[in-house]
């Protein structure tokens, strides 16, 4: 993002709050206060990323937004990316006839989330962003193992994923340490018996029952893949990620 469009997003968002607006960020002005913050965020600067603004499920393959989208709030999530080889993602191809028809592959981005997807107020991130850096300038690299296969479903059942279970003790310290920086901005922790995985494949709705009806022969295959691919049970972590709206943060690990 340029200087002038981002002098120009400053300028539109103060003009353009209302007095609800105001009377929210002045209940969280000390939590702002109470952190050092550089001068812009253009020292830290992010790349353009994707982003879902309006709410048509019909746009983005029939996802329900579970947050209205608000001017002001940036929709924020801090994660692992993990990119599949080719014999990965032909594995997952595979399963496919285990699978009900209307099943979508996560093209955009395989990863594993390091916390829920948190609202940031806009003059949240510059610290929050300052304070990740710090926070992961003292990680290591690390490698994480791939285990199992599990179904999951978000908390309001509007989506159902297929995920390969990750296990790494790094990941158990990343949480605690993050779920401390959430803390003092008042964001909800992360969950409190975590399952660390990558979504590889989602549908819209609830299709836990049937899924856990064929996740058997999901789970033989994906045992025999690792078989024969040992390579692949293991992924080095060399960069952690942050989105914040449609810019994308990337921490180099030590």
């Amino acid at each position: 993002m340029s200087s002038i469009n981002s002098l120009n997003l400053i300028s539109e968002y103060y003009s353009s709050n209302s007095e609800d607006e105001e009377e929210e960020n002045e209940k969280y002005k000390k939590i702002g206060e109470s952190f050092s913050v550089p001068q812009s965020i253009l020292l830290w600067k992010g790349v353009p990323h994707h982003e879902e603004i309006i709410d048509n499920p019909s746009d983005h393959k029939g996802k329900i937004r579970t947050f209205k989208h608000e001017r002001g709030n940036w929709a924020t999530l801090v994660y692992v990316n993990y990119t599949p080889s080719d014999v990965m993602l032909s594995w997952i191809r595979s399963i496919g006839i285990l699978l009900p028809k209307d099943s979508n592959i996560l093209f955009e981005q395989f990863h594993v989330s390091l916390t829920r997807t948190l609202i940031l107020k806009f003059h949240w991130i510059e610290s929050f962003v300052e304070s990740l850096k710090k926070l992961f300038q003292k990680t290591n690299k690390f490698t994480m193992e791939l285990t199992d296969i599990k179904v999951y479903c978000n908390e309001e059942r509007t989506r159902t994923f297929l995920g390969i279970n990750c296990y790494s003790n790094v990941l158990n310290y990343l949480i605690s340490t993050i779920d401390n920086l959430l803390k003092e901005y008042q964001l909800p922790l992360f969950y409190e018996d975590p399952s660390f995985h990558i979504s590889i494949l989602w549908w819209v709705g609830d299709k836990e029952d049937y899924l856990n009806k064929v996740l058997p022969s999901i789970k033989s295959s994906f045992n025999k893949f690792l078989i024969d691919y040992t390579e692949e049970n293991y992924v080095h972590i060399n960069e952690l990620y942050c989105k914040v709206g449609n810019k994308l943060y990337t921490f180099k690990l030590q």
